[in-house]
């Protein structure tokens, strides 16, 4: 059954990750939760206990099921140190990559969770590696945002291969020295949107608000210098940019030299926000979602994350076959699966599996960590050819 044999594979993979304080009954419920969430593209119980019946992975009704996923939020042992990351860590390293792309970035579930998560860049999407909740629209009590922030990035830090350089970006709510201090402590770097207004100093002693280094629009502006003088001067590299459709300049500092790979650096930001749209919507439908509570929430993720990073993996093998296949040489165009990100086509690739549309074994590793996004990749790789097509026949003319 085609169902059974994805899932054995799904379990096995997990299973060499889990950490070994997880009983054999956990990883069981656990990978049922994932390949759930996959088939249902969705978090909710009632629809992962509809796939799993579906699927045929269990006898039991589909109330019973619902009732065992539930119990499985309700394991106040389902947590991140033991289920995700030691895979996170493990397949970091496995991969090899020659520096990472942290992103940081705050959401919600339907205003009643605020989540503020991490992930990793890869391939114009984020893998999930830690994240913290606390309830949305109330004061914030106990340990302040901050402090928060820090204990998140000590949890972050342990994954990370050692010796391979990090960049966190950020977007303005983290453009301040109580963030940037935290990540060049970790001898990390950073680079940070930050508020127009945020007062900097050249070489010469020049001092001004960032925003009023460009004038016009498609003008840009470099330097090395000084910034958030109301924290006290940290010497930092500006750049600005001033592009020709947006209504102000996007002002960025960094650690780094001040180089215009710094506006490429920042633009990967982007990659954590399509991933909580494959949260939300996309994907698991985490806001149509039954679940509330915020400890049931936090348990939840945990699956979810485990789930994406399964997905991932399918995209990966998938992308990997497409780019094996020689191009033409006639193709102007990027083809269609340039066109839908990795997670949408290990989404695609792992529904295959699990209804028999067809038979092939799952591989498990992440490549390609220093290509770039997906979708450029796909152009590079058949635009090349048609330039090369192109140049041949005015040859032979």
């Amino acid at each position: 059954m085609a169902a059974a044999s994805t899932y054995r594979q799904i379990r096995h993979w997990l299973d060499g990750h889990l950490h070994e304080k997880v009983d054999e009954s956990t990883r069981e419920r656990v990978a049922l939760l994932v390949v759930g969430i996959i088939r249902a593209k969705s978090a909710a119980p009632a629809q992962i206990a509809s796939a799993l019946k579906e699927l045929g992975l269990s006898d039991a009704q589909t109330d019973s099921i619902e009732r065992r996923v539930r119990r499985i939020e309700n394991d106040e042992e389902l947590e991140a140190p033991l289920y995700l990351h030691p895979l996170a860590r493990q397949q970091l390293r496995l991969g090899k990559p020659r520096s990472l792309l942290l992103s940081i970035d705050p959401t919600t579930q339907d205003e009643r969770v605020v989540m503020v998560s991490v992930g990793v860049w890869y391939r114009a999407r984020t893998l999930p590696l830690a994240w913290v909740v606390w309830p949305g629209n109330e004061p914030l009590t106990g340990a302040r945002f901050w402090q928060r922030i820090e204990k998140l990035l000590d949890v972050v830090a342990p994954l990370l291969p050692p010796g391979v350089p990090v960049t966190w970006v950020a977007d303005r709510a983290f453009g301040t020295p109580a963030f940037t201090d935290l990540v060049t402590a970790r001898c990390w770097h950073y680079v940070v949107r930050v508020q127009g207004q945020t007062r900097c100093q050249d070489r010469t002693g020049i001092c001004q608000e960032v925003r009023h280094l460009v004038r016009l629009r498609k003008q840009r502006a470099k330097l090395r210098g000084w910034a958030f003088k109301k924290h006290g001067w940290r010497e930092v590299s500006v750049v600005v940019y001033w592009g020709q459709r947006y209504d102000a300049p996007l002002c960025l500092v960094s650690d780094l030299p001040p180089r215009w790979y710094l506006i490429l650096c920042y633009r990967r930001r982007y990659a954590i926000e399509a991933t909580f749209r494959d949260y939300k919507h996309a994907g698991w439908q985490w806001e149509r979602g039954q679940v509330t509570d915020l400890e049931h929430v936090k348990r939840l993720l945990v699956g979810m994350a485990l789930a994406t990073w399964v997905v991932l993996c399918a995209g990966t093998q998938f992308a990997a076959a497409l780019l094996a296949q020689p191009p033409t040489g006639q193709r102007r165009t990027v083809p269609w699966y340039g066109k839908r990100s990795l997670f949408t086509l290990g989404l695609q690739r792992l529904h295959e599996l699990l209804e028999g549309g067809c038979i092939i074994p799952l591989q498990w590793q992440l490549t390609d960590w220093d290509a770039p996004n997906w979708q450029q990749q796909v152009y590079f790789h058949h635009a090349r050819a048609f330039v090369f097509a192109v140049h041949r026949k005015v040859s032979s003319c």
